[in-house]
């Protein structure tokens, strides 16, 4: 098979330009809503692994495991939707179709609100499992019932798990106009093979950290700290060369009480820099596609 790989992108040279307003440094603050889409022996016959503890041992119901992600849509969406709200920011959702419908009252509030709803699949199923035929009917599927219940088709694109086959399928869908599985670069970029507008996502600065069986973050000091540390080296080469960063959360991680002071003690550090500009990863989509496209 022919290695497609790049692993030169822009190298040392990257593109010069500045984000809208003359800013330098764009932030996309992005909130992962999959509640009612993990695993489960009742959906998909596969139990959970990737929680706040351990998963069973035997192929049956994680009813704990099930409570800790009905959190995050009773509770933990509302908390942050709040929080976004009183610093007058706008993220991006990355929404699975079936967890929008499990909570459409929460869903209307996203969009009311100003935030970007970005397909984040029907459900948690890795595309890569998928024939071509098969991942094409499962996107259709994603876009025409994010669109029912939203009232907009969307536009950007996160599988969790592609397949070689994903960009192509977004390409020919017509209405996507970026994906973001990526970890490859600091800014947008477009794919050699498909010329799809890549903006690219974080797997670091990312309360994803804070589940079993990662555990790398203990507290919300700890992950406050860590997003600091990358807003502030990147905000530093900013000078030189404009850049993006990503910032990642759950809403049944973030959104417990105990790790939402690291989401509020983040933006109050970020809200006045005047170099930055925070906006959904749709404005960064369009705006590259105009300057670079």
């Amino acid at each position: 098979m022919e290695n497609s790989r790049d692993y030169v992108g822009y190298g040392r040279f990257p593109p010069k330009f500045k984000w809208p307003g003359g800013k330098t440094l764009a932030l996309s603050l992005v909130f992962n809503y999959e509640e009612g889409s993990e695993h489960s022996v009742a959906t998909d016959n596969t139990v959970e692994t990737i929680g706040e503890f351990g998963p069973v041992d035997v192929k049956v119901r994680d009813v704990g495991m099930e409570s800790v992600y009905e959190y995050g849509q009773r509770v933990g969406i509302w908390r942050i939707l709040d929080l976004l709200g009183k610093y007058n920011v706008r993220a991006t959702f990355y929404a699975t179709a079936r967890s929008l419908d499990a909570n459409r009252e929460a869903a209307k509030a996203i969009i009311k609100e100003g935030h970007e709803i970005c397909d984040h699949g029907f459900s948690w199923t890795e595309l890569y499992r998928m024939t071509k035929e098969e991942e094409r009917k499962e996107i259709k599927k994603s876009v025409d019932l994010i669109t029912e219940i939203t009232g907009k088709r969307p536009v950007g694109f996160y599988a969790r798990e592609p397949s070689p086959n994903t960009l192509e399928l977004l390409k020919e869908s017509k209405n996507f106009i970026y994906d973001s599985d990526s970890y490859a670069d600091d800014i947008p970029y477009f794919d050699k093979g498909t010329g799809m507008l890549i903006v690219p996502y974080a797997p670091d600065s990312n309360d994803f950290h804070f589940q079993n069986p990662m555990n790398r973050f203990s507290n919300s000091s700890d992950f406050l700290s860590y997003l600091k540390d990358s807003f502030d080296t990147l905000y530093r080469e900013s000078d030189r060369n404009s850049k993006m960063m990503s910032a990642a959360f759950h809403i049944r991680v973030t959104g417990r009480a105990g790790r939402l002071p690291a989401l509020e003690g983040f933006l109050k550090y970020v809200k006045n820099k005047e170099k930055l500009w925070i906006a959904t990863r749709e404005e960064i989509a369009r705006f590259w596609l105009k300057k670079f496209g």
